[in-house]
């Protein structure tokens, strides 16, 4: 799960932490790549770069292909299949994508 996820296009900067959400006897982990959305307008992230800890699955691919980005940049590289699967379709949008595993957001 991405836990820390930072947006950047211009001026503009959205960072985000994993939120954990308690309902009674329930806990619902949001991913920081979500809440990033959520803290967002699409005009002001769209055209913009997305660097997150982790790399995405094929949920965090669904939300970032919309947004319009045109780069991301993960901390480490795809193992799992929904990972790989992830980063293919990414690319297969357009969408630049590379990993740096020297990230430090916070």
């Amino acid at each position: 799960m991405i836990t820390q996820a930072v947006i950047v296009r211009d001026d503009f900067i959205v960072s985000q932490n994993l939120e954990r959400i308690y309902e009674g006897d329930i806990t619902v982990d949001c991913n920081a790549i979500l809440m990033a959305f959520m803290a967002s307008r699409p005009e002001d992230i769209e055209g913009g770069v997305l660097y997150a800890t982790g790399c995405v699955g094929l949920t965090e691919a669904s939300l970032i292909i919309p947004a319009k980005l045109t780069k991301v940049v993960f901390s480490r590289e795809p193992v799992l299949s929904d990972e790989l699967c992830a980063i293919e379709l990414l690319k297969e949008h357009g969408i630049a994508v590379s990993f740096n595993p020297n990230i430090i957001l916070g």
